[in-house]
């Protein structure tokens, strides 16, 4: 029982720093490496991003490093 339990602690503690979206971005089109929400958009942002790690949302995503919001308009 005090295994089960503590690998179960052991992953809630690793999966807030083990999984993050990447994103790749030129001219407003980006791809996304383990995206929740979608693999490809084309935003209002129109910053290049290298695999850059970003929190998607359902309308959007942010830009962890800078803060920036970048609304989403088309997706796959």
């Amino acid at each position: 029982m005090k295994k089960i339990l503590g690998i179960v602690v052991l992953g809630l503690f690793l999966s807030s720093n083990a999984y993050s979206d990447m994103a790749t971005c030129f001219a407003g089109e980006c791809d996304f490496y383990i995206g929740i929400w979608y693999e490809y958009a084309e935003t209002t942002c129109m910053q290049n991003l290298t695999m850059e790690e970003v929190d998607q949302g359902p309308l959007g995503f942010t830009i962890i490093e800078t803060g920036e919001y970048c609304m989403v308009f088309n997706e796959k």
